[in-house]
């Protein structure tokens, strides 16, 4: 087993009680960045997804929470915590002693995530079966300890049979409880193309794959297998995403058509989602990532594309004949325009249904600075979004 510990720092507002010290142990696969969990507004209650069970080699997170913790004259609190993880046979397998749980300021009864994240995956010789995760907790202030232990499952990994609501679902479900396997499973089984009419990616669908594998490598070598007895439609779908990825090289053997098809795949030019953006396409990109991982690092960049605001007016004013639409200004200002009202409709869209996306962008209005004209376009936005919540639904 391998451990890589990531310093964060995460709060959670919670009700005060008089009770003794206490924390839970979180395994989870969401994002290690954990911007679903600190960079919103204090006063949303993130959620948290925990897993039971995982397959050999995919990372997950243990993440212990401390809540009635102690504090000192100074408002300092002071953690630490001893793990270790037990094999079915009982035997240990990993064990780690006085990690920083925290140190420094609190504010009870703020819950206390651990600033010592464990991120993990079991080895090829670890064996299947049900591990014990045991976790002693010291408060150093209070002079409490405490005890807890929970159980994660490593099986074997599996392409499951999924539905097409199944199967649509996910992209929208994935940010909050990520399944890389049941993403594998998506993937092979879509029936629809990844390409449109003008057979160009659809960079929203594809994109989506490209990170969720890039972010799990112990999904590649179960796409290569699959690449073996696939269908023609599957091992160009395998093609093109190991394309986007620079993995081509680790493909078998194949057929001429399909060796046509890989060249015409590596030789595609690759929009970049975070250079200035001009095109929807970029767009599609930073919601396929966004919807991969939860972070808020592909939202930060959309929210920029609020700036074009500056070229609303353009389409209104070339269907009146005032513009002649053949001119490269034309052309040029009425595209940034679409893509305006691309990225404001997409905003809209994706915060009403992702409460995620919308407090991410109240946090970045509120803490970040953005051009006046993109900072003005999302306050009017997130009023607007607010407002139409607050409304009682119409019952009739």
């Amino acid at each position: 087993m391998k451990i890589t510990a990531l310093s964060v720092i995460i709060m959670l507002a919670a009700s005060a009680r008089a009770e003794p010290f206490d924390f839970m142990i979180s395994p989870t696969r969401q994002d290690p960045s954990l911007d679903w969990w600190y960079a919103v507004p204090a006063e949303f209650t993130p959620q948290l997804s925990l897993v039971s069970s995982v397959a050999k080699g995919e990372y997950f997170n243990i993440i212990p929470f401390f809540k009635n913790y102690g504090i000192d004259r100074n408002g300092q609190s002071k953690i630490t915590y001893d793990i270790e993880i037990i094999r079915p046979d009982g035997s240990t397998d990993e064990a780690m002693k006085k990690c920083v749980g925290h140190d420094g300021k609190a504010s009870p009864p703020n819950l206390l995530a651990a600033r010592a994240v464990l991120r993990i995956f079991f080895d090829p010789e670890d064996p299947y079966g049900d591990y014990t995760i045991n976790v002693i907790a010291y408060d150093h202030i209070s002079s409490q300890t405490n005890r807890e232990s929970v159980t994660i499952e490593q099986k074997k990994f599996s392409i499951e049979p999924l539905s097409e609501e199944e199967r649509e679902s996910l992209f929208y479900n994935y940010a909050s409880a990520p399944n890389p396997s049941h993403a594998l499973s998506a993937f092979l089984q879509t029936n629809h193309s990844f390409f449109n009419e003008d057979s160009e990616p659809i960079w929203s669908a594809i994109w989506f794959f490209k990170t969720v594998f890039e972010n799990n490598d112990f999904l590649i070598p179960h796409l290569l297998d699959a690449f073996h007895g696939g269908t023609f439609k599957q091992q160009k779908d395998i093609i093109m995403v190991l394309a986007l990825m620079d993995r081509t090289d680790e493909l078998p053997k194949m057929s001429s058509d399909l060796k046509t098809f890989k060249q015409i795949m590596n030789a595609g030019r690759i929009p970049d989602p975070y250079a200035e953006i001009t095109m929807g396409k970029q767009l599609d990109m930073l919601w396929a990532e966004y919807f991969a991982t939860g972070r808020i690092q592909p939202i930060r960049q959309l929210v920029t594309s609020l700036s074009l605001s500056e070229h609303i007016g353009t389409l209104d004013r070339i269907k009146s004949g005032e513009f002649d639409p053949e001119t490269p200004e034309a052309q040029r200002t009425g595209m940034l325009e679409a893509v305006f009202q691309s990225a404001l409709w997409s905003l809209r869209s994706n915060c009403e249904r992702s409460p995620l996306v919308f407090q991410y962008c109240v946090g970045i209005l509120d803490s970040e600075e953005l051009e006046k004209p993109a900072q003005a376009c999302l306050s009017m936005l997130l009023k607007s979004i607010a407002k139409d919540q607050s409304q009682p639904e119409d019952t009739r």
